[in-house]
């Protein structure tokens, strides 16, 4: 486990700080609404601050904002990150990725995942279902604890009800069963081809999906509305 956990801890380390060049700006570009356009495209540093800026643009739809507003945003991640950890703004990030992805803690993660699906070598029995009330209660509870870690300058600059909506809509993004077990399904897919490389993983999933009747109904309809375009021309 140990030399799986290093080699999968060094992938995940360098395709997360993977940044493909950028295209030349442009006043139309919309690209270059977002808040992360203010930094500059040539500096390697910059990276994991541009990931968090994209992040907070989505969360946030700050991309709807003003160039003003978007350039003081900028300039209050730059103070809220020096001031809690130094002029540097992104060896703390760095280090924190470095940490998370150390063959130790994937190690760790494999263990857990281990222990919560096959407890001692059995495979775990589905749980109860919880009653509503309690639903309910952790709902409640897990808004207040979203709404609680966002600091308090940067409510004050993008506003109080932006703030809300926007910890509010990474709530109800999680919401959806369907959608949560596609996103386990990418990630699984990501890890696989990740790790194991030699044994061609994004073929065989290319395969796989080819056989979903959502896929073979969505190429039906792409190919009839390609279709329908060459004939008007």
């Amino acid at each position: 486990m140990g030399k799986m956990s290093e080699r999968l801890g060094q992938d995940l380390k360098q395709s997360m700080f993977k940044v493909t060049p950028l295209i030349q700006k442009s006043d139309i570009d919309p690209v270059h609404c977002r808040v992360s356009a203010q930094l500059d495209d040539n500096e390697n540093d910059n990276i994991p601050l541009r990931v968090m800026l994209l992040l907070m643009d989505e969360v946030f739809d700050l991309k709807e904002r003003n160039q003003w507003l978007r350039r003081n945003i900028k300039n209050l991640l730059q103070q809220l990150i020096r001031a809690t950890y130094g002029d540097t703004i992104n060896r703390k990030i760095v280090e924190h990725v470095d940490f998370m992805t150390s063959p130790e803690q994937v190690a760790d993660y494999v263990k857990r995942f281990r222990d919560a699906f096959w407890p001692n070598g059995i495979l775990a029995e589905t749980p109860p279902r919880r009653d509503k009330p309690i639903r309910m209660r952790t709902r409640v509870a897990a808004k207040t604890n979203l709404l609680g870690i966002m600091p308090d300058e940067l409510k004050h600059i993008i506003g109080a009800d932006t703030t809300r909506k926007g910890i509010l809509r990474v709530f109800e993004m999680f919401q959806h069963n369907q959608l949560n077990r596609r996103l386990v399904y990418v990630l699984l897919e990501g890890f696989l081809e990740t790790l194991f490389p030699q044994y061609k993983f994004p073929e065989l999933f290319i395969k796989l999906h080819s056989r979903s009747q959502r896929t073979e109904k969505y190429s039906h309809k792409l190919k009839t509305t390609q279709g329908s375009s060459l004939q008007k021309r």
